[in-house]
């Protein structure tokens, strides 16, 4: 009976705790993505939209996908599903015996993955440098001549962010094995505030742009590496000081067997990172076809797939990032009915923010593109191609977002062949889409063709990974949970009415005020945003969307103790 109880308040409380550390993740997600807005504005206004961008652009893709991967979350989560359930093992674990096995194998297992995973990063790291001028090729096939021997000599500078980005995506799985979550979430903060002193020392200090943002990311990585590992290096000693006191010849058996149990660990990486690495891989699909097109094209993709993080970071990612550690207590506990509950409530959490999102940037596009972009060497054709490139973003906006709380439910049950298979389905869609469209496309919309392909190839994986999640459910003996149908019509219409209310504030603006009056384009934005904001919101409350009256609620219990400090002092004054 007590673990019974234990049981159904655990069950009770996740939710919270997984709503508070999305918001946490949240808060930390916004910094880093504004200072990521203000680092490729410095990027724009250095290079612009022409051959030296895309050069960059084409060299910096690679560590840009592998910083995806490796410094903001994807391999971290891959590892952190298998340290959780590695330290919370069978279900008739209790919650005592379940923490104090995680602290007595945290630290040694550290060492022997740190030193593992560093070997394998390093040598690829040496063989990319050996290979990048086939790597050039391959990730900009329709570069030639000095270009291509530009992208190669770029790649050079930027490739040993692969080794620093590692090392700080194993220091992030550990912290969120432990409930750490701050620190992780500030690691992209630091990245970008790094090249942002970069950026500042090409314009101040006269070097070369494209070589000073190269060497910039990699000083980024460092940094971000130094800051997990020093951090861990504080919290594991304080959580394995008893175990080595109580207990020093258990501990040393434990250690002996933990080169074993990081191979385990390291064995589910490969599978696990291809699964997570879709959209990555799809977008470098994307700009490998993109480059056939003509100049510009290629930096074009990279504005408007840095443009879309913004929405995708504070949605999808905080999401999948904040649910993973409870999904795969859950599974390790084998209590799958709060499993189910619990990803369907992150399913509908996430279609209710990432749909206003993408009609939101529909609307707001073009000015919100003139507004951080169109300064110094960006000029009106790249504003117009980078808009056209966020357009056809959009539509996979969703299954972006969506993908990542799939993929936390799928690692957290084991299942990552299925969504290694889902990645390459997903990849082969894209080039096969981005052909096509290619060939069918006006040379004058040409930048709409790769973006189309990737958000049709980011929607097929989202079939496949929810198909895969059924059947690892079903398996389990416990039926799926789906976002219900009339949610799913309730949010898409509240996204449709805020799309529309901020394309009409524009509209009306320019009509009703001539060009240069009242304020410029950030006033045209604020009064767009407000009115997507507030059609939004109305159109949910007319529904009776139950997320949005949670939401309400949430923040009613999380308001209400704070103003009864505020006014007990005046009670007592009075």
């Amino acid at each position: 009976m007590p673990e019974s109880s234990n049981r159904r308040k655990a069950r009770a409380t996740e939710p919270g705790r997984v709503l508070r550390t999305t918001a946490l993740l949240g808060g930390f997600t916004l910094f880093s993505r504004l200072l990521g807005l203000a680092r490729d504005m410095g990027m724009a206004w250095l290079l612009g939209g022409g051959a030296a961008a895309d050069a960059l652009v084409a060299a910096m893709r690679l560590p840009h996908v592998l910083r995806r991967l490796l410094g903001e979350g994807s391999l971290s989560m891959t590892l952190t599903a298998a340290l959780v359930r590695r330290a919370h093992g069978p279900a008739e674990k209790s919650a005592d015996e379940a923490a104090a096995s995680c602290g007595r194998m945290l630290r040694p297992l550290a060492s022997a993955l740190g030193v593992r995973l560093g070997l394998i990063l390093a040598a690829l790291t040496l063989l990319g440098l050996l290979a990048a001028p086939l790597l050039a090729a391959l990730l900009a096939p329709g570069f030639s001549g000095p270009e291509a021997a530009r992208v190669a000599e770029l790649l050079r500078i930027c490739l040993p962010y692969l080794l620093t980005a590692g090392m700080a995506a194993l220091g992030m799985a550990f912290l969120h094995s432990m409930d750490v979550f701050w620190l992780p979430a500030l690691s992209p903060a630091l990245f970008n505030l790094t090249m942002l002193l970069f950026t500042v020392a090409t314009a101040l200090g006269g070097w070369p742009p494209a070589q000073t943002l190269a060497l910039g990311m990699c000083c980024g990585g460092l940094v971000q590496w130094l800051a997990q590992w020093l951090a861990l290096r504080r919290l594991l000693p304080a959580a394995t000081r008893a175990a080595d006191a109580v207990c020093p010849a258990v501990v040393e058996a434990e250690r002996r067997h933990m080169g074993r149990i990081a191979w385990r660990c390291l064995a589910h990486v490969p599978a696990g990172l291809l699964g997570t690495a879709a959209p990555q891989l799809a977008m470098l699909a994307a700009m490998s076809l993109a480059s056939g097109l003509g100049q510009g094209h290629v930096a074009a993709l990279y504005y408007a797939e840095r443009l879309l993080e913004l929405p995708l970071g504070l949605v999808g990612v905080c999401l999948g990032m904040a649910s993973l550690p409870s999904l795969s207590r859950l599974a390790a506990a084998g209590n799958f009915s709060a499993f189910g509950e619990q990803l369907s409530a992150a399913l509908r959490w996430t279609t209710l923010f990432s749909l206003p999102a993408a009609t939101g940037l529909w609307a707001v596009g073009p000015d919100l593109v003139a507004a951080l972009l169109r300064h110094g060497a960006f000029d009106a054709l790249a504003a117009r191609e980078t808009t056209l490139a966020l357009w056809a973003y959009l539509p996979g906006l969703p299954a972006f977002a969506l993908n990542r709380s799939l993929l936390a439910g799928c690692n957290a049950l084991g299942a990552t062949r299925r969504t290694a298979a889902s990645a390459c389905w997903a990849v082969a869609v894209t080039l096969a889409a981005g052909a096509v469209l290619g060939h069918s496309i006006p040379t004058a919309w040409s930048a709409l063709g790769p973006a189309l392909a990737v958000s049709l190839g980011l929607w097929l994986q989202t079939c496949l990974l929810w198909s895969a999640l059924c059947r690892e459910l079903r398996a389990c003996g416990q039926a799926s949970r789906a976002v219900p149908w009339r949610t799913l019509l309730q949010q898409a219409l509240a996204a449709l009415a805020a799309g529309l209310a901020a394309w009409a504030a524009l509209a009306v603006r320019a009509f009703v005020f001539p060009a240069g009056w009242w304020g410029g384009v950030w006033s045209a934005l604020a009064l767009a945003v407000a009115a997507g904001l507030a059609a939004w919101l109305l159109c949910l409350t007319a529904l009776g969307n139950e997320e949005l009256a949670a939401l309400r609620g949430r923040l009613r219990q999380t308001a209400t103790p704070a103003l009864r400090r505020l006014r007990r002092p005046g009670r007592k004054a009075a």
